[in-house]
């Protein structure tokens, strides 16, 4: 049995003995999450009401403050939640430093399909954006866990360096680099992101990136 809380909101009936098992509270907190990742991009991260978090998903305030710490408790979730899949497919592929357009080109597919067309990491994104002026550190936590994502082409990155393939230079400048190509700043969060499928786009990324580092 859980020593977790329950209430008696929307999501369901008090549970008998007023504690739940595990599986009940994992489900529960993948349901918080949710609503949580909802209320923000409805009503901003300033305007998201912890009680109404609480009416909505079952789970009481003592337990998201135990879990969670705060709302940035949750926004912080969030993200690691979005990232989880993006550094599992990333973190897989095969970085050849005899192969860098090809390398790099599969990077770019990779990053585009997990990272940009991710509804979750978009609503994110435009969430820290929009309040941005009164909650820079949400920003600054995207930025943290992005970094992470994109470490091993980085890393792969100082490699190349290292060999003469790339000019010397930051390799983790070098990777946000291939990021703002990939995402072209703020375009991927205000136009149709269609453009990113694009045939021949990821090519012509690795391509554009190489004459530049080169």
């Amino acid at each position: 049995m859980s020593g977790e809380t329950v209430t008696t909101g929307q999501a369901g009936k008090r549970w008998q003995g007023g504690r739940l098992p595990r599986a009940e509270v994992d489900r529960r907190i993948d349901r918080l999450l949710d609503i949580a990742l909802d209320e923000f991009a409805l009503s901003g991260f300033g305007g998201t009401n912890l009680d109404r978090l609480v009416d909505r998903s079952g789970v009481s305030k003592t337990t998201i403050y135990r879990r969670f710490g705060s709302k940035e408790g949750l926004f912080t979730a969030l993200i690691h939640r979005s990232m989880e899949a993006v550094r599992s497919v990333l973190w897989a592929l095969k970085l050849d430093v005899n192969d860098p357009l090809g390398t790099i080109e599969r990077f770019v597919s990779a990053y585009t399909q997990v990272a940009v067309c991710h509804p979750m990491g978009r609503t994110l994104l435009q969430i820290a954006v929009a309040e941005r002026r009164d909650f820079p550190h949400l920003g600054a936590m995207l930025l943290a866990d992005a970094y992470e994502g994109i470490r091993p082409i980085s890393d792969y990155f100082g490699r190349l360096m290292a060999e003469g393939v790339l000019r010397p230079g930051d390799p983790s400048e070098a990777a946000f680099d291939l990021q703002g190509l990939i995402t072209q700043g703020f375009r991927v969060m205000v136009d149709d992101i269609a453009f990113v499928h694009r045939k021949g786009r990821a090519r012509e990324i690795a391509e554009r990136f190489l004459r530049g580092w080169s």
